[in-house]
């Protein structure tokens, strides 16, 4: 897949496998570090995991609080490394993995960047950058811009490269729609509507400000309108045009948060009832902010947590009363509930997709929120 030089130190990316070779001596045919996507373990040799006071020569990825990548002012060099806490009182601290030549070569900068994405995807950590003004990262059109993309939170991040996309886009046949959420396309557009009564702005989330967008590749532009009507006329955002050279990527990102209440069900008890709020957003990425074109979002039927809560405490002793019929009933519940979210998940991923083609940018897939 990528094979990138560092100070001394190749990094291998192929097979799912990231590994760290020297160039010279000692372990320059077999890696001295390795982690295999997926697995949640990190490997390494002895004498690495010492001089970096790193126990044994595993190490889990729960560990791992993050990914990090950064210019090192006080080194002058480009360093990537893992943020690292063996304890919960124990504060965290940096391991240094691999580093640079000194200098601000824009080079190096984009090998680090590349390499800490791609061992964040595969180690499912954060990806944390510092010196960021410095981190150049160059598009379709070879232009410089900076790196920061996506939620300015811990987060968990998947770039899927422009030619991917394109396959992918390719397989979805339009128009598809969903929860007022209509994307239609013609041979040089792609076009984007929001009904007027769709709920868009949830659960304390924000609203897109537009309710119709044009994507056109012959004038590489977008185009958005405001909703219509006296109040979105004077009350409204006026509208816009934004160039294609201006928007970096696509980002899908899913937004998990928790809302938990006590309340009474038919017998009186006290039940904590726990609803799972899942926000897929689909958001152009400029220079300066992240604009939101439209989300949707799925939240579980209150029946199923308080059902959950009130099998759990009453399974346990004797005469709990366990109704056979109810939980055959919350099971298909269940089920249901799981199908919408798998539709509207691969609806809110088909989205982002077909207007990443369509704009012929890059797609980030970030998670963020409550764990």
């Amino acid at each position: 897949m990528a094979t990138l030089f560092a100070d001394g130190v190749e990094i291998s990316i192929e097979d799912g496998h990231w590994r760290l070779y020297n160039q010279e001596g000692p372990n320059s045919l077999s890696p001295f570090f390795d982690t295999l996507r997926g697995t949640g373990l990190i490997n390494y040799v002895s004498a690495f995991g010492t001089s970096r006071g790193l126990p044994g020569t595993v190490l889990a990825t729960d560990y791992v609080k993050a990914i990090v990548v950064g210019f090192d002012e006080r080194r002058g060099y480009w360093t990537l490394g893992l943020h690292i806490q063996e304890q919960p009182a124990v504060k965290p601290h940096f391991v240094e993995l691999v580093h640079w030549p000194a200098g601000e070569d824009e080079k190096f900068g984009l090998d680090s960047h590349q390499a800490g994405r791609i061992l964040a995807e595969y180690t499912v950590c954060p990806l944390k950058l510092f010196g960021v003004k410095k981190t150049p990262m160059v598009n379709t059109a070879g232009d410089k811009r900076a790196t920061i993309t996506g939620p300015q939170v811990p987060h968990r991040r998947q770039d899927i490269e422009l030619q991917r996309v394109r396959m992918k886009a390719e397989t979805i046949k339009l128009p598809i729609s969903m929860a007022g959420v209509w994307i239609g396309g013609s041979r040089n557009t792609v076009n984007l509507r929001i009904a007027k009564d769709a709920d868009q702005a949830k659960n304390g989330s924000e609203s897109p400000a537009y309710n119709q967008g044009v994507i056109d590749r012959e004038a590489q532009t977008v185009r958005l309108l405001p909703p219509t009507g006296l109040l979105g006329a004077f009350l409204g955002p006026q509208g816009r045009t934004i160039k294609f050279q201006n928007i970096r990527n696509v980002e899908l990102r899913q937004t998990i948060t928790h809302e938990s209440s006590i309340e009474k069900d038919e017998e009186g008890m006290a039940v904590d009832a726990t609803l799972t709020h899942h926000i897929f957003g689909v958001y152009l990425t400029l220079s300066n902010e992240s604009l939101l074109l439209a989300q949707l979002e799925h939240v579980p039927a209150s029946e199923l947590s308080r059902h959950r809560a009130k099998v759990g405490v009453s399974a346990v002793g004797k005469g709990s009363g366990y109704n056979p019929e109810q939980e055959m009933e919350y099971l298909r519940l269940h089920q249901v509930d799981q199908n919408q979210l798998d539709a509207t998940e691969s609806f809110a991923e088909a989205a982002a997709y077909v207007i990443a083609a369509g704009l012929g940018r890059p797609l980030a897939m970030t998670e963020t929120g409550d764990d």
